[in-house]
């Protein structure tokens, strides 16, 4: 009894012990922050302040997080920025983490990025920006630099709060973004690089801390709150709990990506009204609407063309204007007239080159040199890859406005990957003042500024600019509007455009019947005295043939079986009198 008893008291012990391993256990709480800003009592110890004209940062009112410290955007030298004291002076830094509540506003472009929060001694600097970016530059000739960044853009998610984390170990650097790792980001180092370095650096006396002032270009235009610095590597989860970053998410409204590709299965093909120029590129470079005709210009805008005949290949709806990657370019006759307009063209890519125009636009002086100096320069370029490297990222519209309120204007979302090589795809701008939009086969591809130069005297040209190489691939279907598309007039103008019309196919001729001559008619004869005249029996049919044919081999089946039958009677009866002679 005392067995069984201590038996089943083991077995409890045994189970509850087992229960205990595998019970769930409660998120670990990250860590005491050193510093934290949330900005709802004031500023702290953060000394707003500003170069050139740009205006400091303040304080603002944001319905989802309270108080936070709005950054003007400022050019280098120009930037809006606060001093602070440095939270990991004097620490021994095993590893650092700082993230950060960042809300860039929805019309920001892409020059508007630059440095949120970072760290300087004069000479070397830590930086991180939208995107997200880390750069971590040793100064002077030193190899001791870092760049780490995000495969996404942060432009799709403009107009938003989005939670940024860094976490810095001796064995490199991890980038989060709404408590979620960066996976596979970008990393470029030079050959002095030590990722213990920055831990120093962070710690050392004569390292400030800041927000704002830049990296190269100049401080971020943004919100930023809750600011909170760490001496500890904190994990997903801790960033998460500790930033509340679902609570903050739930808050907002549902993220929906503007971004979203279309399918041009589901839309209608249609040709919006009111385009000023349309070019079918069927053999020739004439306009349809005004029936002007354009020209062939060298490799360079300013040069005149080796040939008076573009080339033409096979394209979309009949022929396309070709370009090889060298020679001459196309000069068109008609182009936008002012600042809002819309250019829609299909394009078939055979090699992407870097720079190398689709569409370049551009106003030239009186003596015909395109306005392209430092001083005066006045163009946009469509271009398939534009200054990025992978097609992946592309395509761009990267444009140059001197004078004007920024004299280079990028116009590209990294990692759309909606541009492919050797198939043929609709591209289309729309543009409204300093700002537009990009269009892949109907779907948005990129949103940011342009330069606002168009007007009367632009001038239009096709696979060539005056600085690069020429387009290497075909052009069809080039529509120019005087007018801003909507998204869905392009999505219709990108499925019309796309659309191979067959042409109707050649009927084979029909010969003309040979004429025959009717046979003869045969020759009446007379019967064969004592001989009956023959009646009209119709032939036999195949059937009836074959029917004979049956009837035949069953009479020489019976007539068989009866001969055995009477051999077989001969033969008992033969014998029967042998046997009964026997018996005898």
């Amino acid at each position: 009894m005392r067995r069984k008893v201590f038996a089943t008291l083991c077995a409890a012990t045994l189970f509850l012990g087992a229960v205990s391993v595998v019970a769930p256990q409660e998120v670990k709480a990250a860590p005491a922050p050193l510093a934290s800003y949330d900005f709802e009592d004031g500023l702290s110890d953060m000394e707003p302040a500003a170069n050139g004209e740009t205006v400091a940062p303040s304080l603002v009112t944001d319905e989802i997080k309270g108080g936070a410290i709005k950054l003007e955007f400022g050019a280098k030298e120009s930037e809006s920025y606060t001093t602070f004291a440095n939270p990991f002076v004097g620490k021994e830094l095993s590893a650092a983490t700082i993230t950060a509540w960042v809300h860039v506003a929805e019309d920001a472009a892409a020059w508007e990025w630059d440095c949120l929060f970072g760290f300087t001694d004069g000479t070397k600097r830590l930086t991180f920006q939208t995107r997200p970016y880390l750069c971590w530059n040793a100064g002077g000739e030193d190899a001791n630099y870092i760049d780490v960044k995000g495969p996404m853009v942060f432009d799709i998610q403009k107009g938003r709060w989005v939670n940024y984390a860094v976490v810095i170990t001796p064995e490199g650097q991890t980038l989060f973004v709404n408590g979620e790792e960066v996976t596979s980001p970008v990393v470029g180092n030079g050959d002095g690089y030590n990722a213990a370095s920055l831990l120093e650096f962070l710690s050392a006396d004569t390292t400030k801390a800041y927000l704002g002032y830049g990296s190269f270009w100049g401080s971020q235009g943004a919100l930023l709150d809750d600011i909170t610095f760490y001496d500890a590597a904190l994990t997903a989860d801790e960033i998460k709990e500790a930033c509340k970053i679902d609570e903050v998410i739930a808050a907002m409204p549902e993220f929906v990506s503007p971004y979203a590709k279309i399918d041009l299965s589901t839309v209608t093909a249609a040709v919006p009204e009111g385009y000023s120029s349309y070019y079918a590129f069927d053999g020739d470079l004439t306009d349809s609407v005004t029936g002007q005709t354009g020209s062939t210009v060298g490799y360079y805008v300013h040069l005149e063309a080796d040939s008076p005949d573009p080339s033409f290949e096979t394209g979309v709806k009949g022929q396309a204007v070709a370009f090889y990657g060298f020679g001459d370019g196309v000069k068109l006759p008609t182009a936008p007239k002012g600042s809002q307009y819309t250019i829609s063209i299909d394009w078939y890519l055979k090699k992407a080159a870097q720079y190398s125009p689709c569409i370049f636009m551009g106003n030239f002086h009186e003596d015909g040199t395109v306005m392209g100096s430092e001083e005066d320069a006045q163009w946009i370029s469509i271009s398939p890859l534009g200054n990025q490297t992978d097609i992946v990222n592309g395509p761009m519209v990267w444009s140059r406005n001197v004078p004007g309120s920024a004299s280079w204007n990028d116009l590209v979302r990294q990692g759309s990957d909606l541009l492919k090589t050797e198939v043929w795809t609709n591209v289309t701008v729309v543009a409204d003042g300093a700002q537009a939009m990009v269009y892949v086969d109907g779907s948005l591809a990129a949103t940011g500024p342009i330069a606002d130069i168009v007007g009367e005297g632009t001038q239009l040209f096709l696979g060539v600019n005056a600085w690069d190489a020429v387009f290497n691939g075909y052009m069809d279907n080039l529509y120019i509007y005087d007018r801003c598309l909507t998204a869905e007039e392009v999505a219709s103008l990108a499925k019309d455009s796309l659309t191979v019309v067959a042409a109707e196919p050649t009927p084979e001729p029909t010969p003309e019947p040979t004429p025959t001559e009717a046979p003869a008619e045969p020759e009446a004869t007379s019967a064969p005295e004592n001989t009956p005249a023959p009646t009209n029996t119709p032939a036999p049919t195949q059937a009836a043939n074959a029917n004979a044919s049956a009837q035949d081999e069953d009479s020489n089946t019976g007539l068989i079986v009866g001969i055995v039958i009477a051999v077989v009677v001969v033969a008992g009866v033969v014998v029967a009198i042998v046997m009964k002679n026997k018996k005898k």
